[in-house]
């Protein structure tokens, strides 16, 4: 058995310097000025603002227009995650692994933890610059896996699977092929298909920190 792991992917107070004090008349200050951050302080209410994609519900930056995972335009209001920050699990409570059988070869077994709340399947291409979170190229002996093949998402516990409009298409069990952008429930013990490689999902429950 082969385990690959998915590898994961702080901001300084800005220095205000001081300015020295002159016998010349000094500018006034236009009374509705902004007063430079203290050091110390928390972040302003409005870095603590994000916008969720409803595609991938990848975070992005308030700033955003165009999701920075899947590029989906964003909503034009931002969510306050503060209180989602707060409340954050030290881990999640159901963990997830997909396990590949090659065909070919001594038949090994490889299994890939998705550790990331959204993974990226898919076929790496230094050319177009893609690097997905779970590569399948070393499995696809024919190149039936697109670049960006599909999204796993895990949330609150569950996961989802969506087919990113891939050439030869995503299936569920043999039979049900996925309707591009259309987030499906994945199950224990799911059989999936990325164009021509077959893998199995499986979850199992894993007992909160400190329990």
């Amino acid at each position: 058995m082969v385990r690959y792991h998915m590898e994961e992917p702080q901001s300084g107070v800005p220095h205000v310097s001081k300015k020295v004090k002159t016998e010349s008349k000094a500018t006034p200050r236009p009374p509705n000025a902004a007063q430079p951050p203290a050091a110390g302080l928390p972040p302003a209410r409005s870095e603590l603002n994000a916008r969720l994609c409803g595609r991938c519900f990848a975070r992005n930056s308030s700033g955003e227009t165009y999701c920075k995972v899947c590029g989906e335009p964003l909503p034009d209001q931002p969510a306050n995650l503060e209180g989602a920050v707060t409340r954050r699990s030290a881990s999640p409570t159901v963990r997830a692994t997909l396990t590949i059988h090659v065909d070919y070869g001594d038949g090994a077994e490889y299994e890939i933890p998705l550790d990331k709340d959204v993974a990226l399947v898919g076929r790496a291409s230094v050319s177009d610059n893609v690097s997905p979170d779970i590569d399948l190229a070393p499995f696809d002996l024919g190149n039936y896996v697109s670049r960006r093949h599909a999204f796993i998402v895990r949330r609150h516990g569950s996961f989802l699977i969506e087919d990113l409009d891939s050439a030869n298409g995503t299936a569920l069990n043999g039979a049900q092929r996925l309707v591009p952008h259309t987030p499906t429930a994945l199950k224990n013990g799911d059989k999936i298909t990325f164009g021509n490689t077959k893998v199995a999902f499986t979850t199992e429950s894993v007992p909160p920190t400190g329990s």
